[in-house]
């Protein structure tokens, strides 16, 4: 990786905060450990500066609230997220309701650390390859669509929703159809008009247009024009109640 990193490591355990922090040197020696937590007033801390690229999570902090709880507290987070637990038992709920860029299992070895790092590594590049290249968006209402033989040139306002798969990217049409595209649904995040999509979910961003009814009771979520119901992920209720005017 060519461009230098900083990092956040949160880790109640001493051993094993000095074990990944010699991996990750190890994997990657260009990644700089620029604030570490022991504890959850730490990490808030290191919240409120929102200023490093990565953030390794414990989850378990021998506190009260988990780390899961103190993300839940902020909004517009900046690190990368990799978990490091003892436990699978956080998993569902941390990729339900954050974006999670990976979930890793303890003991740590150098082998999943190295794996970890090379996804960040790949994810890191597609972002800045996008940010230097020519905007998608060719015009008002207009988005180029590439796969291996063509680029479709497709009216915005014909997309229901985005939805993420992995490293795709699947564009929900209003007719039904469907498209995938080989790149991560952060790309379109970006490039599409604030004013028509809004990400409501890690997983999911929807054209506002397209939808018909926001729910508050039996979790949060909303009902498309077509009939799809799509989650509201916790920590984007108050951005989305902001940004249909509810505040």
């Amino acid at each position: 990786m060519e461009k230098n990193l900083t990092a956040y490591i949160v880790e109640d355990d001493v051993l094993n905060l000095e074990l990944l922090k010699f991996l990750i040197n190890k994997c990657n020696p260009n990644i700089s450990i620029i604030g570490e937590a022991k504890n959850t007033d730490e990490f808030t801390g290191l919240m409120l500066e929102n200023k490093a690229d990565v953030l390794f999570l414990d989850v378990e902090l021998e506190d009260e609230k988990s780390s899961l709880d103190i993300l839940n507290d902020f909004k517009n987070i900046k690190p990368e997220i990799i978990i490091t637990s003892s436990s699978e038992d956080y998993a569902l709920n941390a990729i339900n309701e954050f974006n999670i860029f990976s979930y890793l299992i303890k003991p740590l070895n150098i082998i999943k650390i190295n794996k970890a790092l090379s996804k960040l590594e790949n994810e890191l590049e597609q972002k800045s390859d996008n940010n230097e290249s020519t905007d998608n968006v060719l015009a008002e209402g207009i988005i180029a669509i590439p796969d291996f033989k063509s680029i479709e040139l497709l009216d915005i306002y014909k997309i229901s929703y985005l939805e993420a798969a992995g490293k795709y990217t699947v564009f929900h049409l209003t007719d039904g159809s469907s498209r995938t595209v080989s790149k991560n649904i952060g790309n379109y995040e970006q490039q599409l008009p604030k004013n028509v999509f809004f990400r409501i979910h890690h997983k999911f961003l929807i054209n506002i247009n397209e939808t018909k009814t926001v729910y508050r009771t039996d979790g949060h979520y909303c009902v498309l024009k077509n009939g799809k119901s799509l989650p509201i992920a916790k920590r984007r209720i108050d951005g989305l109640r902001k940004y249909i005017n509810l505040n």
